[in-house]
């Protein structure tokens, strides 16, 4: 049949039998396909779209087909009222097809309104749906209907409703339109129903917990409304508490039943223990390269333990975070477990799968900070100095030099404004004690202003991790300061100090790290803190602290998150002895990661004749940042206020002299380039003096813009 309209039989006697006919009428073959009255969507792709292709032969179900696909592509631009049919014209075996499209007018969503709700305001329930009412600015809010779409909002409303307690919420929708049928006014009519309440809470089964105990472990208490969220993860954290005490088969069976009255619940938790489970061995597998005590530094269970769920857990994430293994298989790490050799043991099985930790990149970028400037760098965070290559092959394979975990990093990054060259090397766990120690040595040679800086050095590091996120180290550091080609209207701070300084410091160092990750962060917060005390040529005392907090305003599914930001930046330096803070290690405030709409260090005290900025001994700066999607996460748009200062003496810790700017700017990623982001961001002055230098765009590429 897939060549003919019809077939027909017919059956005549025939000599000293029958004959048999068959009748067929031939389908036509499609010679064009044309689209008429289209003027919002391209042929182009009314053409991809539809199934039935030149050549083919004409077949009616594809043609409808064609139809609805045409209708969907309208519908999903807001063009509900839009009208397709299909026209044949047969000629010789031949058929034209031509799809006649009445477009109509776009429809936009001018108002959406509720009606029942008495618990939760208008303005709670619109930011639950992703369908908005058409508003300024339209390229956000454009106001498109989508009839699919706000159906699933009324569903999230219902379910929003019932993770409340109002299990009977009843929530419905109609649509008005306007006499043009251009705009449609949507009612979301919502009835409530009873909101429902805990009234007895039943537990069996247990014996390692009292009823009480259990009872602590539980969000849901008697009189407390009926959350089924928090009925689930009051479940789990029963269940992980047997798990934390070895009782890794336990079983938490939840049961609720309802009132036949009032709008009341009871629960019955019913509870298996089953047996109690200690460790036997610890096993480790898939790690051809990595060594077993660098995979068992990060475990924070042992045999002969009791067999510990969410240590095992934690360890788990430990060894995902390392970077040691391949993320990209999506199960880098896994840890099972067997029976051991007595009923009451198993032994735990920590597979890992090896993957690529050294990264080569080039690179580079533009920053209104640092220039121009290229990018050459080796990373390896599985390093290891004893593992040899067998061969060349060996080598190019990536098999050498791998699985002691250390830490080693190649880097010269040569520019305009800013050259830097850097060895570090780390070993994460000395000797398996949990205390890191590195060393590094670079050069960084700056162009200024007025003249030119060099710092050369070297440094040790030693740390310890002392909390989950919490990371202390001291370094001592030596440098030596060039201070050289200094032009003869620089000011005199810069003067005086020409020539090389040497500089003995010992530094301390705090991070707290929680945020949820480091290339796209979404909630969380990082502190970083900084105490400095230095001698020989420099005697200084610095202290500088840092922190972001980050938080998730929308999340939209089919769009993106929104998110802001907020943190600052406060900073000390004071000299120990009778003279100045040399400009070198005074603070400037000004740039990106400052305060934007200011050039870099274009916001501080100025020398009285030069009029040049030379740097302050107090530093504040304060900053708001909203992101939004533009693109996916690959393009997001942002909207920023920063304010802060330097300033001159260490009493002038204040809200005096202050700074601010406002603006916007646009974020994109870079994936092939380490997740780099590119940052171009317009910053607008309103609270400026006359000796500020001001920048209105900022343009960070392959880097921050140090």
């Amino acid at each position: 049949m897939g060549f003919f309209d019809n077939i027909e039989v017919e059956v005549e006697p025939y000599e000293d039998g029958i004959k048999i006919i068959f009748l067929v009428l031939e389908r036509p073959v499609v010679k064009n396909i044309n689209f008429a009255g289209n003027t919002k969507v391209k042929t182009k792709k009314l053409r991809e779209a539809v199934e039935l292709k030149e050549g083919d032969y004409l077949k009616h179900y594809l043609l409808k087909l064609g139809e609805d696909k045409i209708r969907e592509i309208y519908q999903g631009k807001g063009f509900h009222f839009i009208d397709v049919k299909s026209e044949e014209k047969r000629t010789d075996g031949y058929v034209d097809i031509t799809y006649n499209i009445q477009e109509r007018s776009k429809v936009y969503i001018k108002e959406i309104g509720f009606e029942g709700n008495k618990t939760f305001s208008d303005k709670r329930l619109s930011k639950i749906i992703s369908t908005k009412e058409r508003k300024f600015p339209r390229f956000f809010f454009q106001g498109r209907f989508d009839k699919d779409k706000f159906n699933e909002d009324i569903e999230r409303i219902k379910a929003f409703y019932g993770s409340g307690g109002w299990l009977d919420a009843d929530v419905k929708w109609k649509e008005q339109y306007s006499p043009d049928s251009s705009k449609v006014f949507l009612n979301v009519l919502i009835d409530e129903g009873e909101r429902y309440y805990v009234d007895t809470i039943n537990i069996k089964g247990n014996i390692l917990f009292t009823n009480t105990e259990i009872g602590n472990m539980l969000e849901l208490k008697k009189g407390s409304a009926f959350l089924p969220e928090s009925l689930q993860k009051d479940t789990q954290n029963v269940q992980k508490a047997y798990g934390r005490q070895g009782y890794i088969n336990a079983s938490v069976k939840t049961d609720y039943t309802y009132k036949q009255v009032e709008p009341k619940i009871d629960i019955t938790y019913d509870i298996r223990e089953n047996e109690r489970f200690f460790i036997e061995k610890v096993l480790i597998s898939g790690n051809d390269k990595t060594k077993d005590t660098v995979i068992r530094r990060e475990l924070l269970f042992f045999p002969g333990e009791r067999l510990d769920t969410e240590k095992v857990h934690i360890s788990e994430e430990r060894l995902t975070g390392t970077g040691y293994f391949d993320s990209e298989s999506g199960t880098p790490t896994d840890i099972s477990y067997e029976p051991g050799t007595k009923h009451n043991t198993k032994n735990v099985i920590v597979n890992v799968k090896e993957g690529r930790t050294g990264i080569l990149r080039f690179g580079g970028g533009f920053g209104a900070n640092a220039g121009l400037f290229a990018d050459v760098s080796y990373t390896d965070k599985n390093f290891d100095i004893f593992d040899l290559p067998k061969d060349w092959k060996d080598f190019i394979s990536g098999n050498a030099f791998r699985g002691a975990g250390h830490v080693v990093t190649l880097r010269f990054s040569p520019g305009f404004q800013r050259t830097e060259g850097l060895f570090s090397f780390q070993n994460p766990s000395v000797y398996d004690t949990g205390y890191s120690l590195g060393f590094s040595a670079n050069v960084l040679r700056r162009a200024r202003e007025d003249y030119d800086e060099e710092r050369k050095g070297g440094k040790i590091s030693v740390g310890k991790q002392v909390l989950r996120g919490l990371r202390l180290t001291l370094t001592p550091n030596y440098e030596v300061i060039g201070i050289q080609n200094i032009d003869s209207n620089a000011p005199q701070t810069v003067k005086d100090i020409e020539g090389s300084s040497s500089k003995l410091s010992l530094e301390l160092n705090a991070v707290l790290d929680r945020r949820n990750s480091r290339f796209f962060t979404t909630k969380g917060y990082e502190i970083t803190s900084s105490l400095e005390v230095s001698g020989l040529d420099v005697d200084i005392v610095k202290f500088i602290a840092r922190g972001q907090r980050y938080h998730t305003i929308f999340d939209f599914p089919n769009w993106g998150k929104h998110v802001l930001s907020y943190g600052g930046t406060f900073g000390v330096v004071e000299s120990t002895t009778d003279e100045d803070v040399p400009i070198f290690e005074r603070l400037f405030a000004g740039g990106s990661n400052s305060i934007r709409g200011f050039s870099f260090r274009g916001v501080g005290p100025v020398d009285p004749v030069s009029r040049e900025q030379i740097g302050g001994k107090v530093l504040i700066i304060g900053t708001a940042e909203y992101t939004m999607p533009v693109y996916g996460e690959m393009i997001r748009s942002a909207f920023f206020i920063d304010a802060g200062k330097a300033d001159t003496d260490i009493n002038d810790i204040n809200l005096n002299n202050l700074r601010a700017s406002l603006g916007f700017g646009f974020r994109v990623r870079v994936p092939f380039l380490g997740n780099s982001v590119v940052a171009l961001d317009f910053g607008f002055p309103f609270i400026r003096k006359d000796e500020d230098d001001e920048q209105t765009i900022t343009f960070n590429f392959g880097g921050s813009g140090l």
